[in-house]
C-alpha cells in the first residue's frame, strides 16, 4: 500500500473512503497504466496480494489522506477525545510533515477550509456544513486532477464530482452519527432533528447527489474501469444510503 511505502506502517490507518474513491477516479482517467506487484501487508505478511506500486496518483492520494488524518486527530485533540487525538497526532507528525512538503498547496487548502468548518461547529446545528465540506472536496479533487491529468474540462468535471461527493459524505455521516453525537453532546449539522426528521430532510438530497455524480461521471473519457466507476454511483452509494437509513450494517469486503 502506498501509504506504508511512503510514510511507514503506522499511518496506514489514514486510509479513507473519499481518497480511495479519488484515487480510483483519477486512475481510471489517466493514460499511463500502473505497475502491479505481489506483496504482503502488515496484517497478513504471508499472504501475497496484488497492489499498485509507485504510481503518481497513489502517491498524491496517500499524501492527502495523511493530511486529512492529522487534522482529524488535531480536531479530536481539541474537542471530544483530547488524549486519543493528541496521541494519534504525535504518531502522524512525521508523516504529516512529509505529506505537507509533497502537496503544500493542497495542505493549505485543507487546513483553511477545515478551520472554517471548525469555526462553524462552535455555533448551533447548521446544514451549511454540507456545502462547506462539498467545497473542500471540490477544491481537493480539482487540484488533484490538475496535478495528475492537467488543467481542462476533465479536471473541472472531476471537481464537480468532488463537490457532490463531499456533500453526500457530510449528509450520510450526519445521519449515521446522529444518535451517538446527540448522546455525547457532539456537534452535528442535523442534531436539531430526530433521526426520522433527519432522514426525511436528507434522503431526497442524497438521491439527487447520486444522480448528479452519475451524470457528470457518464461524460468522462475513461481509459479503464468505466464500468466500475458507474457502479459506484448507481449501486454502491445507493446501497450505503439505504443501509444507513435502515440501521443496517455496511457490507465489508
Amino acid at each position: 500500500m502506498q501509504i506504508a511505502h511512503d510514510y511507514g506502517q503506522l499511518p496506514r490507518v489514514a486510509v479513507s473512503y473519499d481518497m480511495t474513491f479519488l484515487a480510483l477516479l483519477l486512475m481510471s482517467l489517466k493514460d499511463e497504466s500502473s505497475d502491479v506487484i505481489q506483496s504482503g501487508c502488515i496484517l497478513n505478511p504471508f499472504k501475497k496480494k496484488l497492489i499498485i506500486s509507485d504510481d503518481p496518483v497513489m502517491e498524491l492520494c496517500a499524501a492527502i489522506s495523511i493530511v486529512f488524518a492529522w487534522h482529524k486527530a488535531d480536531d479530536q485533540a481539541h474537542d471530544e477525545h483530547p488524549a486519543a487525538g493528541t496521541a494519534v497526532r504525535v504518531i502522524f507528525q512525521r508523516a504529516f510533515s512529509r505529506a505537507v512538503r509533497k502537496v503544500p498547496e493542497l495542505a493549505q487548502t485543507i487546513r483553511e477550509q477545515l478551520q472554517a468548518l471548525r469555526e462553524l461547529e462552535k455555533g448551533p446545528p447548521d446544514l451549511i456544513a454540507v456545502e462547506m465540506f462539498g467545497q473542500l472536496l471540490e477544491s481537493v479533487f480539482r487540484q488533484s486532477a490538475r496535478i495528475t491529468l492537467g488543467a481542462g474540462p476533465v479536471a473541472e468535471a472531476v471537481s464537480l464530482i468532488g463537490r457532490d461527493m463531499g456533500r453526500w459524505i457530510m449528509l450520510i455521516d450526519a445521519i449515521d452519527d446522529l444518535t451517538d453525537d446527540c448522546n455525547n453532546n457532539n456537534w452535528n449539522p442535523l442534531s436539531d432533528c430526530t433521526r426520522e426528521e433527519a432522514i426525511k430532510k436528507a434522503e431526497d438530497r442524497l438521491s439527487a447527489l447520486e444522480a448528479s455524480m452519475d451524470r457528470t461521471a457518464a461524460v468522462l473519457p475513461y481509459v479503464r474501469d468505466g464500468g466500475l466507476m458507474a457502479n459506484i454511483f448507481t449501486a454502491g452509494l445507493p446501497d450505503v444510503r439505504q443501509r444507513i437509513m435502515n440501521n443496517l450494517p455496511l457490507l465489508r469486503f
